[in-house]
């Protein structure tokens, strides 16, 4: 089950994210290593209502934000996306530590399909930190195509592309 967070959502969802960078950590990614994501960008998804947890055995399990047409950084991509349409974004995917390799990533992006198809979008972007091969190979799995680079403030992304049908 997926639904909207709520303000009493926030500190497990904090420790989400804490077992997140504690993971990409212990792969020796310096994503999430910086203080990011934290109480302030969490905050921000949930009063613009794009926070989204989903639930395992009743606890929160996992959480990403789910954007429509969300990230200004798209438009400086090195390289060439699919499509120019709406698109629907996931940025901070994290899933708890207990409930890995239960399909909770696999299942928050299927969902984030269905919301942008909802909202007449029927492009998926998203991108990652180049070394994530965790996520390069989930990415792959779910049928996205890689379109370049994003060269953000904090590093260089990997971007991907999936078209939806409805």
């Amino acid at each position: 089950m997926i639904r909207l967070a709520n303000q009493n959502d926030i500190e497990n969802i904090l420790e989400i994210v804490g077992d997140a960078q504690q993971s990409l950590k212990r792969r020796g990614i310096d994503q999430w290593q910086n203080g990011y994501p934290n109480r302030e960008s969490i905050q921000a998804d949930i009063e613009k209502g794009v926070g989204y947890v989903s639930l395992w055995k009743d606890e929160i399990a996992a959480y990403a934000a789910i954007i429509i047409n969300g990230e200004p950084e798209y438009k400086n991509l090195d390289g060439k996306w699919l499509s120019e349409q709406d698109y629907v974004v996931i940025h901070r995917i994290c899933v708890r530590k207990s409930c890995t390799r239960q399909g909770l990533a696999s299942y928050l992006m299927h969902k984030a399909e269905e919301i942008a198809l909802q909202n007449n979008a029927h492009s998926f972007k998203i991108d990652t930190h180049k070394d994530n091969g965790y996520m390069m190979n989930l990415l792959k799995k779910e049928g996205f195509a890689y379109c370049g680079e994003i060269h953000y403030p904090h590093g260089e992304r990997i971007a991907y592309e999936k078209l939806l049908r409805p």
